[in-house]
């Protein structure tokens, strides 16, 4: 059996060497990203593990199939770039990741609304931009358990960010479409989005970046949203209309934002060996904004979530490539 991995960062290199003796696996790794343009260099190996936020479209599938590669690992839980109809249509498997590390993403929601709350963002501007570092007024925060957290998706991830908010005291509100029927989670449901939207001092995202949820967070949604709230985004850029938000930071309809995914990202995000400089305007202006902490599409990453994904993803291709079923499978 031989496996190809592609899009692979220094930090996977380890846990994919290791995977692959542990299992009597050949895998073997590309740092490029999977393209019609890369695909020639999977020729005669059984299945494809991959990482990415461009498109795996109907020209690829294609492509594999003529190539007789059947099985596609992703490594992510997200499937909203794969065009699953073109996998089915071309006889290829696609399965994801859908719980590599939740506690990794939920941590970095709290730990960007902490740095948020407590104005980290001024204080680096102060000593960066004016070359000043002392005390200002500029710098009160608020504490956590003195706040109203609204937590939007109450799957794995969100699930983890409500304990780790409640766990710092805060009182938890959450909305899903599709809420739990039962749970000991110290939280309480909202009849709508506007609800939550309306009562939180934080808003977490947590989810999915499905077509109707395209721009859920708009120039109305702002508007509902305290003056004093801040939004945390670790899900899916689509969710968040970009434009929108710069206008509500700087206009002060919100007090501030934590931005892990944007919208329009490029292959260069998930590239760690990429030098290439920033030219997206709105990614230059959030990142001037001292009440924005803006990081590149990093909340996974952490030595278990890597570990995870990567175990994960070569497992479902080992077992696809054998035979055997595996338990999640895209449809």
């Amino acid at each position: 059996m031989k496996l190809i991995a592609y899009n692979v960062r220094d930090d996977e290199i380890p846990f994919l060497t290791k995977w692959g003796l542990e299992h009597g696996v050949d895998v073997d790794y590309d740092t490029e990203t999977l393209t019609i343009d890369t695909l020639s260099k999977a020729e005669g190996f059984d299945g494809i593990s991959g990482l990415q936020t461009i498109p795996y479209d109907a020209d690829l599938f294609a492509a594999m199939k003529d190539m007789g590669i059947k099985f596609l690992a992703l490594r992510n839980v997200g499937l909203d770039n794969v065009d699953l109809n073109a996998a089915k249509k071309n006889g290829i498997s696609v399965t994801n990741v859908p719980a590599y590390s939740p506690a990794s993403i939920a941590e970095f929601a709290v730990t960007l609304a902490l740095n948020v709350n407590r104005k980290v963002g001024y204080m680096y501007q102060q000593l960066h931009d004016k070359g000043e570092f002392h005390f200002s007024a500029d710098f009160m925060g608020r504490l956590m358990r003195n706040l109203t957290v609204g937590v939007v998706g109450t799957g794995r991830i969100g699930r983890e960010a409500i304990s780790m908010f409640a766990g710092l005291g805060a009182k938890v509100i959450a909305y899903d479409k599709f809420p739990m029927s039962d749970s000991e989670l110290p939280f309480n449901y909202v009849d709508s989005m506007d609800e939550l939207v309306e009562q939180a001092d934080v808003v977490d995202l947590h989810m999915p970046g499905l077509p109707e949820n395209d721009h859920l967070f708009n120039d109305d949604t702002f508007k509902r949203m305290k003056n004093s709230a801040v939004l945390i985004n670790t899900a899916r850029g689509s969710i968040v209309d970009t434009k929108a938000l710069i206008n509500a930071l700087k206009t002060g309809e919100i007090a501030g934002a934590g931005i892990d995914t944007l919208e329009n990202e490029t292959a260069e995000l998930q590239d760690s060996r990429s030098t290439a400089k920033v030219t997206d305007e709105d990614v230059l202006e959030l990142s001037k904004l001292p009440n924005v902490i803006l990081t590149p599409h990093s909340a996974f990453h952490t030595d278990e979530a890597v570990a995870n994904m990567i175990g994960l993803s070569l497992g479902n291709l080992e077992k696809m490539v054998n035979g055997e079923a595996v338990d999640n499978l895209a449809k």
